[in-house]
């Protein structure tokens, strides 16, 4: 996948903004705070559908205006050329259209233009709470296998369906009567989510080991466990799950919540034979992280058979010289890549093709 270019009207600081982008990597340079990662957000909307800093685009639109604009164009690997337009009216609905032709919303989106980031926030994949770690491998699922995006989303209406009776049953005091279907549809949907999670995390495990004998030039021992929280037995999964239920059903009936299923697991990551989470460096947790993020982007390529667009916002300052190196070789040999840094200099010299912007004060500077 390419995005060959990109249009931005009174986005973040950004009044306007018409870019042309190299196929390979492209530099925006700039002082902190000047607008560089509001290019990448407005690029990454077209990815996911949504901001990966707010959960309100209302946010989005530059203080000045009352609307933003973006639209964006591309070329899928197979040579299908698009172009996608995002509008928001501050207080009003994302309005969205295909090659021209208006679609139901941001959803409609997702999934035409793989991607992936990485942020400074990101180091919690290694040394965050589980959710992080959950997250990144349901995205990963979702990307290598589309169905599992309606299977996350069914899993959690009947987890919200379910929660509203148990709240129901907390306030009333009273038995949640009519709870065995939504128990049933509960153990089988969440058995299905844990098996793509499963395959998932087998796919982002082989490569991230390959991954990290070429970023540090060494083996890593690095390893991933699935840490199931309602079958530490290794039972049957929806078996597993049901029973779980089971037990939990009075002290459901009390909290007003669903107590068991797979979001409540985790994974455990390892490297060199000790749990990351645990006794691993800043530094060792960062580079995990990195090379979590490029597994990822691997996984989709090979699955997918299209190139996902790679995303790194400020993420070389803590990083040696040699591995940014060879992160960028990588990046460069595989994939168009967008990255963020005030610090041009730690990238040491641009590959050919490159291209390079200048960010200050909202304006965007070609070549800058």
């Amino acid at each position: 996948m390419i995005v060959r270019g990109l249009e931005i009207v009174n986005f973040r600081n950004i009044a306007r903004a018409e870019l042309s982008f190299s196929p390979t990597f492209n530099l925006i340079t700039g002082r902190n705070a000047q607008g560089k990662t509001n290019i990448i957000e407005a690029i990454y909307l077209f990815s996911l559908g949504r901001s990966f800093r707010t959960r309100s685009l209302d946010e989005a639109v530059r203080f000045e205006g009352d609307y933003f604009f973006t639209k964006l164009a591309g070329t899928s690997d197979s040579g299908v050329a698009f172009d996608i337009e995002a509008g928001l009216e501050r207080g009003g609905r994302a309005r969205v259209s295909i090659n021209g032709k208006r679609a139901s919303g941001l959803a409609e989106i997702v999934g035409i233009i793989p991607g992936v980031i990485f942020v400074a926030e990101d180091i919690l994949l290694a040394a965050g709470p589980p959710a992080e770690r959950r997250a990144y491998l349901d995205y990963t699922a979702a990307q290598i296998s589309p169905p599992f995006l309606r299977e996350i989303k069914e899993y959690r209406l009947v987890l919200r369906q379910r929660n509203a009776l148990l709240e129901r049953s907390a306030r009333e005091c009273a038995a949640p009567a009519g709870i065995e279907p939504w128990d049933e549809a509960l153990a089988a949907k969440g058995a299905s989510i844990v098996r793509s999670r499963l395959e998932a995390m087998r796919e982002i495990e082989e490569r991230s080991q390959r991954l990290f004998g070429e970023v540090l030039g060494a083996p890593s021992g690095f390893r991933m466990e699935y840490v199931s929280s309602f079958n530490p037995a290794g039972k049957d999964t929806e078996e597993a799950l049901r029973e779980a239920l089971a037990r939990v059903r009075q002290e459901e009936r009390r909290r007003g919540y669903t107590m068991a299923g797979p979001h409540y697991d985790d994974v455990r990551i390892f490297l060199e034979s000790s749990e990351l989470r645990r006794y691993g460096s800043q530094g060792r947790k960062r580079l995990a992280a990195l090379v979590l993020k490029l597994a990822q982007a691997l996984a989709i390529l090979e699955k997918r058979g299209e190139r996902p667009v790679v995303i790194l916002d400020d993420i070389f300052s803590e990083l040696d010289s040699e591995t940014v190196s060879r992160v960028r070789e990588h990046l460069t040999d595989s994939y168009q890549s967008f990255i963020t840094t005030p610090r041009p200099d730690e990238l040491g010299g641009l590959p050919a093709g490159a291209a390079r912007f200048s960010v200050e004060g909202g304006a965007v500077t070609a070549g800058g």
